[in-house]
Order: C-alpha cells, then structure tokens, then sequence
C-alpha cells in the first residue's frame, strides 16, 4: 500500500507539553513522507499556532465541554467538507466530542488515541467503556503509560502499544559553535553548569532542584544553575513560590531562572550536566533531547523516564538514575560526575546512540506503517 493517506491529527488542549509537541512534529513528518496531514486544534493554542507557522491551516477544534451539541455538530461538519482516512487523537477527553460524531455521521474509519498522561481514576463504567470501543489503536508514550491504559482504561490490552515520544536528532545534537555562545552570552565561561527543563508546574521536581543547588554549592561554590520553562497563568502561584525559595536559599545569583527557552538545543548545548526531577514523569521528552545534545543527564526514577536510559535492560550507560528525594544524594552525585571527566566522558559518548532510540524519522515511519496495518483490516471482510 503506498496510496497517499488523508490523515487528521486532532488536539483540543490549550497547553504547552508533550501532548502538544507529539502532533507538532507528527504533522510535518508525514507531510515529508507524502501524506496529506490535516491538523484539527484551537487556532489560538500554542498548537494552534506553531502548526500554522509551519504552513499548515489548523482547523477550528475547540473543547466546549463534554458531549457539547456544537462541538459535535462542529465535527460532523469537518467530516463531510473533507473527509480523512483515518484520524488520530491526543487527548482522550476529546473521544467525547469525536466518538459521537463519528457514529452519527456513520464515519467508519480507524480512530486512534496517543495517551501522553497516566490516569489517576478508574474509565472503566458504562460510558468510558463506549468511548473507548472506538478507539482502534492506543499509543502510549512510554511503558509506565502503556501499563497504566491497561490498568484504568476499558480496551483491549491487544490495542495497546508503546511508542515513545520522539527526538529530532537533526535539530538536537552538540554543537560546539552553540555552547561557546551560551557560555559567552551567560557569563559563565570556565564554570560549571547544571540545568533544567521542565514546564513550571508542581511535580516537577523544581523544588528539589533549588534544594540540591544550595547543596552542591557548598562543595563547590563556582557552580551556576539554570532552569529554563514556561508557567501556564493559572500557575503563576507555583512559580511565584520557586522564586521565594530561591530567595531564602540564597540563591538568586547562582540560580537562573530563563523562563521560555525557544532555542532548546543551544540552552542545552551550554549546559555540563542536565538533571530532571519529576517523580512520575510519563516520558520526559527534553531528557532525550538532552542526550541528542551530548549531555550527561541525572533523573528520577518515576514514571517513564528512566526508560529513556535503561531501554529494554537494568543498566544506565549514558546518565544516572536516582530514587530519591535527598538532595544530599542528589548534590553528591552531581559532584561525583563533574569532578570525574572520564565518566563525564563516557556519559557523553553513550548520550547520543541512546537518543537515537527515539528519533523522530524511524517514529514517523512506525506511525504510518500502524496506520497502513489499521486501514488494511478495515477493508478485510467479517468473519
């Protein structure tokens, strides 16, 4: 089957994260491999936005509400201007916009969900168990996400799949040119580095960051920290307290905060060490791209962010997992790796074949060829 695919990528959400990132390189991926690709998002959504930038016309997708008549008929609409071969969703609160309007306008065509965050509850009453009889495909981003769905979600364990969330290996990579402008640009020539990048929100571990920061400095008071992410306004209290805690700790010349970094590869490629804190991660996309960048990288294990360093086996070769809340142990390794350059060197060698595992090229290729499998059984008879 090499026919072009007329194929929707469709997100209501309003944010700034994985779920909105993964159909942002999604889109222009299958556009390369000739497919015509349609994105349904809120046009004044950071999605929105970003995939009108790279020439697409985002179509009016907007979340109005669970089961809302207008959302419902909005969708039935789009189904019968332009009708897609298959249409692939981001947000499973969307299935019930999109679910209802696929059987009133008797759209038979394959659904498929990506789940981008564990679920705390329970989807398994009447209703869930609707909605998600639909779905054709379940794509998980990460293991700890895949074993999650299967826990909490009503589908067929069968339909489950992992695929990690990808990394551009050709726009994330070291770049030495880069890392001497941040250094210049920071101030920080010749000084240790250590850096986050993590959207500003509780459960990220920013906290923990601050307190091994005061840590290490005590060792090695030529250290300088730097956190770069954004803050949605309803969370503008959290970032709020960061920056007091950063106050009491004494912190505010050593720690940067850098707020929205739109040139990631580069804030990275300045950085010695990239750490990352959140307890239950469901990827952790910007560990990988760290690695893509050569970075030596320090998480918590939690999640699936270890799985970004350990893969199918037991053992970190480009980083180091931690599971644990003290920021003295945090503090002494992050010491133990920048006093030693031979692991620092290893970390650095190991760093971009471990990235590679998830790059973006290979991703899109997987996405198609689950997509070609999908419409292929939907022709095959009954029975």
């Amino acid at each position: 089957m090499n026919s072009r695919l007329r194929i929707v990528q469709a997100v209501s959400s309003l944010g700034e994260g994985g779920m909105e990132w993964v159909p942002l390189m999604l889109a222009p991926g299958l556009r390369e491999k000739d497919q015509e690709v349609s994105v349904w998002a809120d046009p004044d959504s950071f999605l929105g936005r970003k995939t009108a930038e790279r020439g697409f016309s985002p179509k009016p997708f907007r979340f109005s509400g669970y089961f809302h008549p207008s959302s419902i008929w909005k969708v039935r609409q789009a189904l019968r201007k332009d009708p897609p071969d298959l249409i692939h969703l981001h947000h499973s609160r969307d299935l019930s916009t999109v679910v209802p309007a696929l059987a009133l306008e008797g759209w038979k065509g394959p659904l498929v969900l990506s789940k981008h965050v564990a679920s705390s509850i329970l989807k398994k009453d009447f209703l869930h168990r609707w909605l998600y009889r639909r779905v054709d495909l379940l794509l998980a981003c990460s293991d700890f996400i895949r074993r999650n769905v299967i826990e909490t979600c009503p589908i067929d364990p069968g339909k489950v799949r992992t695929a990690f969330a990808p990394v551009d290996t050709r726009r994330f990579r070291a770049d030495p040119d880069a890392r001497k402008r941040k250094r210049k640009a920071w101030g920080w020539e010749g000084r240790e580095v250590i850096g986050m990048v993590a959207r500003i929100t509780p459960g990220k571990g920013h906290e923990l960051f601050l307190e091994v920061a005061a840590r290490l400095l005590a060792e090695r008071p030529g250290a300088c920290f730097r956190i770069a992410g954004h803050y949605s306004p309803d969370e503008e209290w959290f970032h709020d307290r960061l920056m007091a805690l950063r106050r009491r700790l004494g912190l505010e010349k050593s720690v940067v905060y850098e707020g929205r970094v739109e040139e990631v590869q580069e804030f990275l490629s300045g950085l010695d060490v990239v750490v990352h804190m959140a307890r239950a991660e469901s990827f952790g996309m910007s560990v990988a791209e760290a690695l893509a960048c050569g970075r030596p990288v320090i998480v918590r294990r939690g999640g699936g962010i270890a799985e970004i360093l350990e893969g199918k086996g037991n053992k970190a070769c480009a980083g180091i997992v931690l599971d644990t809340d003290d920021p003295g142990e945090w503090a002494r390794v992050l010491a133990r790796v920048l006093k030693s350059k031979p692991l620092a060197a290893r970390f650095r060698r190991e760093s971009r074949p471990t990235a590679s595992r998830f790059s973006l090229g290979s991703w899109v290729d997987l996405h198609l060829r689950w997509y070609r499998q999908l419409l292929e059984a939907k022709r095959q008879p009954a029975g």
